[in-house]
């Protein structure tokens, strides 16, 4: 899987090569087509558009738009 960064920067990539991200960002997000990802939640996110497979832990909060495109996939594992 791998981690997209939000236009806002609110990853952080660990001396581990891990990838944390904030529990509310403050920026749109956008996930690729033909690409995986995983946010670890609980996370909330001003707008979502999912293009390829999401992954969310825990609980996904979208406040504004949420948009899955044709044959993309969305899966909140809680």
């Amino acid at each position: 899987m791998k981690f997209l960064k939000g236009s806002g920067g609110e990853s952080t990539i660990l001396s581990s090569g891990l990838t944390e991200n904030m529990a509310t960002l403050k920026a749109n997000f956008d996930q690729e087509a033909s690409k995986s990802t995983l946010l670890a939640g609980p996370i909330v996110i001003p707008s979502l558009t999912v293009n390829g497979n999401l992954n969310v832990t825990t609980s996904l909060d979208v406040t504004t738009d949420l948009d899955i495109a044709s044959g993309a996939l969305l899966n909140i594992i809680g």
